[in-house]
This record gives C-alpha cells, sequence and structure tokens, in this order.
C-alpha cells in the first residue's frame, strides 16, 4: 500500500502514565489552553502515539515505552463524559481531579504488542527540547518518525464511550495494515438457519447527502469531500433502506444508491469488490471498512473503471473454457 495513502493523516507524540482507552476515550488536558491549541493544529483522524512517561505513577517497565495509539475526532468534550467510574476514581484517589478536564474525542485506539522504546520510533521527537509539548500538548512526528510509527505491530482494543467492537472483528497487524480498507465479508452457501444460494450479485457505490464533514467533522481533509460506501448485495435496493433506517424518518443527509454493476454470482461479485476497495484505498482516503472520502466525480470514475476492467475478464473466462477463440 502506497505511504502516499496515510499523507493526511498526521501521527502526535504524547507522554502519558499508562494506556487505558477502554477506561478513557479522550485524549485530556488540564489547561483549556492547550485543548484549544491542539484543535487548532490536528485534523480528523489523526493519530496520537502514547509512550510511558518517566515518572512513579508510571509502571517501570512501562515507561519510555510506546504504548499504544490513538485515534481522533476534533470534537471537545469533558472529562467526566468519556471517563470510566474506575478511572475517575483512580484521579480522586491521587487528588487529579483538576487535571486533564478538558478533552479530545478518541474514537478508535490500538495497542503496541511489543516493547518499544519511544527513541526507536521519535528520536527526534524525543529530544529533552520538545518535553514540555510531549507532556502538556503533543509533539507531531516528523516524516521518517511517521513511517517508522505505521510499521509498528498493534493489537486494536475498545474504546470507552464508542461502540462496543466485537472481538473477532478487533484488527492486529501493523498500525499501517489495521488502517487499511477492509476486504469485505465473502460470500458463504450451505445449510445455516436458512439455506443460502449463490446467484446474481451487484457492486454498488452509495453516497452520502450530507457530505464527509457532516460524519467526519468540519475541518482536515473531509472539508469538501464526498463520503461513500463501497460494497456487494444481491439486492442492493433493500440493503439502502436497511442502512437508511438507522436515520431518523425527517432526516435532511441519508445515503442514496448512486451506481451499481451486475454479476453473475457471489463469488465473481466479491471479487470486484475487493478490487474496488483496493483501488479506492490507494487513491482516496480510507475511513474504516467500506466508508471512503475524496473527491466525488473521481470516486465515480474509479468505481466505473475498475467494474468495466472486470467484465471482459469474468465473461470471457467460460468462453475459453469452451475453446472459443
Amino acid at each position: 500500500m502506497d505511504e502516499a495513502e496515510f499523507k493526511d493523516r498526521q501521527i502526535w507524540v504524547r507522554a502519558f502514565y499508562g494506556f487505558d482507552p477502554e477506561h478513557d476515550g479522550l485524549i485530556g488536558f488540564t489547561l483549556e489552553q492547550n485543548r484549544t491549541t491542539m484543535m487548532d493544529k490536528m485534523r480528523d483522524g489523526d493519530l496520537v502515539l502514547i509512550y510511558g512517561a518517566v515518572d512513579s505513577l508510571t509502571d517501570q517497565n512501562l515507561q519510555r515505552q510506546a504504548l499504544g495509539f490513538l485515534e481522533v475526532q476534533l470534537e471537545e468534550c469533558l472529562d467526566r463524559e468519556r471517563m470510566s467510574p474506575s478511572s475517575i476514581q483512580w484521579r480522586k484517589e491521587r487528588g487529579f481531579q483538576d487535571r486533564w478536564n478538558y478533552g479530545i474525542r478518541v474514537t478508535r485506539a490500538w495497542r503496541v504488542t511489543n516493547r518499544v522504546h519511544i527513541k526507536t520510533i521519535a528520536p527526534e521527537s524525543y529530544r529533552g527540547v520538545y518535553r514540555f509539548d510531549r507532556t502538556t500538548r503533543a509533539k507531531l512526528l516528523e516524516p521518517d518518525e511517521h513511517r517508522r510509527a505505521l510499521s509498528h505491530h498493534v493489537r486494536q482494543v475498545n474504546v470507552y464511550g464508542e461502540e462496543p467492537v466485537n472481538e473477532s472483528d478487533l484488527e492486529t497487524g501493523s498500525l499501517k495494515h489495521a488502517l487499511r480498507p477492509s476486504k469485505g465479508i465473502p460470500p458463504t452457501y450451505g445449510a445455516r438457519s436458512s439455506n443460502m444460494n449463490d446467484g446474481e450479485n451487484h457492486v454498488y457505490l452509495m453516497k452520502f447527502s450530507g457530505g464527509a464533514k457532516f460524519l467526519l467533522g468540519h475541518s482536515g481533509y473531509s472539508e469538501g469531500q464526498a463520503l461513500v460506501k463501497v460494497g456487494r448485495s444481491n439486492d442492493p435496493a433493500r440493503r439502502l433502506s436497511e442502512i437508511n433506517t438507522g436515520f431518523p424518518e425527517r432526516s435532511t443527509a441519508k445515503w442514496s444508491l448512486v451506481n451499481t454493476q451486475k454479476f453473475p454470482s457471489g463469488v465473481t461479485a466479491h471479487a470486484v469488490e475487493c478490487d474496488i476497495k483496493t483501488a479506492f484505498g490507494a487513491a482516496f482516503n480510507s475511513e474504516g471498512g467500506e466508508f471512503f472520502s475524496g473527491d466525488w466525480d473521481s470516486m465515480q470514475n474509479k468505481f466505473q473503471n475498475v467494474c468495466i476492467s472486470s467484465i471482459p475478464h469474468i465473461l470471457g473466462a467460460p468462453g475459453k473454457a469452451k475453446g472459443v477463440k
């Protein structure tokens, strides 16, 4: 996957006493002005690399170690809105009620699985001259440090205040791997609670009428971008209805079905769906799973081009098997 895919996703480094997004769904700041500064500098979807602060409150084995990554959404919050009762109690017991009260929302998190000294990833950003930024706000990683950060092995964890992710769906692998577009669920057939038979399937392109900024925030790369969903279904119209069921009936922003392409089987459609996601992941911003943001006209053209390029190959294969030239 090309590094350019991540060009708009900045990575910052921040020191803290530990890494516990399961109980803390925010990045906290003691001074409101520090939060304001970071809100101005950050973009939606930025990552913050947390390492163990050199402090008696940090487990000695975790000090100076890269602990995990947090994905932020530029939405201000208060500590009590995004902290579990046990986390609030931890602060109270140590007399820290006046610390980290001003937060920025965290939406996803990944724990680093191996022991990695922070200097291995960020030798320049770990210099003493940046200590104040690392401990009170955050320091932006240099380009080489950014690339190294993406290469480290991580395991996704749940975030307090966000919709829980099933254990089987939590990503593992390099951070770069974890941020890639999903491949979709391969079609399966046979006896379950009902019998699923293969047949005509469609790949589809849906567009969110509110634009990317409606769901992803009003700053960063989402400004002026379209938000789309790529998928596969044997009934795209039904699938559209299912997705929009989650919105109020009078909602002014919903998904619309913009383009579909029919294929003779679910297996074939799934292969094309994966090709489209790969192409979109390389050309546009992956927002996780089957969602992408980018220039709308370019997205339409890319979808059509991948579908069209797949049709001759798919239709030609049976002919060759019969000896047709």
